[in-house]
């Protein structure tokens, strides 16, 4: 009988320490999320404001949602480079493994200002049904806290439309989901007597910009310019003439670690309609957690 008393003794120490570990939250079964927009930069418009009305998360078929109590309107433009904007910080979620996130989005507050001024509707495709959904899995650790960024490469995302007669521009976004305690960045600077195909990156209709490619990417495409075998851009950059120094600067942010190739263009160029885009002076570059690579284009 002893023996038998002794083992409950040891079963309800066991049993008392267990307890204890989850007051003290080492057996939550919760993460924390952190959840950020960016955007790699887009020609022929000063603003892309969208109107954010929430966020989802879908895990094994259990719907998390975080609706905002009012709506978070974004110039996504104005979030180039390393700049972001806060849609979740600190929310409380189920650990776990993802399959995806939407972004829940009111069209009707959505807008474009061009670079002439007009301002037109942002047109998003089943966005106030559907919302924006990025199919990518990620997984939220227990009793840890998880920073996400999803990059709009509006690139690739944004064209006009005249359907009835009335302009407006339809953003179908091409999407990246990126682990901010993985990611780096690259950034540099361009020298102004470059020329790219003949063209001078001072031109006006030159707008230059630094494309990011794969590695081993020999054969390149632009964001609207296919050619048989290219591959297309996964990130890019726009250069600003630095009026000290007369160089041209650029840095893109949030970059998975891994190699990849950069090269120069002149995204102006980089038009629907367009069989070849000029590219000069690509560079490979590695990537690796929380440190900026240096690529100088001379």
């Amino acid at each position: 009988m002893r023996y038998v008393k002794n083992w409950f003794q040891v079963i309800g120490l066991v049993c008392f320490s267990a307890l204890l570990a989850a007051c003290n939250g080492s057996t939550s079964s919760t993460g924390t999320m952190n959840l950020a927009v960016n955007d790699t930069p887009v020609d022929g418009a000063q603003m892309v404001v969208v109107a954010f009305t929430g966020v989802d998360f879908m895990s094994s078929g259990n719907l998390e949602s975080f609706p905002f109590t009012t709506e978070r309107s974004i110039n996504l433009l104005s979030l180039q480079g390393s700049a972001s904007a806060q849609l979740l910080s600190g929310v409380t979620i189920t650990a776990g493994n993802y399959q995806w996130i939407r972004l829940d989005i009111d069209p009707s507050n959505s807008y474009i200002i061009t670079s002439t001024g007009a301002r037109y509707p942002l047109s998003i495709p089943s966005g106030s049904q559907t919302g924006l959904k990025l199919v990518s899995g990620f997984t939220v650790d227990q009793g840890s806290q998880s920073d996400f960024l999803i990059d709009f490469n509006l690139r690739q995302s944004l064209t006009e439309s005249n359907s009835g007669g009335t302009t407006s521009y339809v953003l179908n976004p091409a999407l990246r989901l990126i682990n901010l305690e993985t990611a780096g960045s690259v950034s540099g600077t361009a020298a102004s007597t470059l020329t790219i195909n003949g063209e001078s990156i001072n031109n006006t209709a030159c707008d230059p910009a630094v494309y990011v490619y794969p590695q081993g990417t020999t054969v390149f495409n632009g964001f609207d310019v296919s050619v048989s075998g290219g591959v297309t851009p996964i990130a890019s950059a726009t250069l600003s003439l630095d009026a000290s120094t007369g160089l041209y600067d650029y840095t893109v942010g949030y970059l998975a670690p891994g190699s990849y190739v950069l090269a120069l263009t002149c995204a102006g160029n980089d038009t629907s309609g367009a069989t070849s885009l000029a590219l000069i002076l690509p560079q490979n570059v590695t990537i690796t957690a929380n440190v900026t690579a240096n690529i100088n284009f001379m």
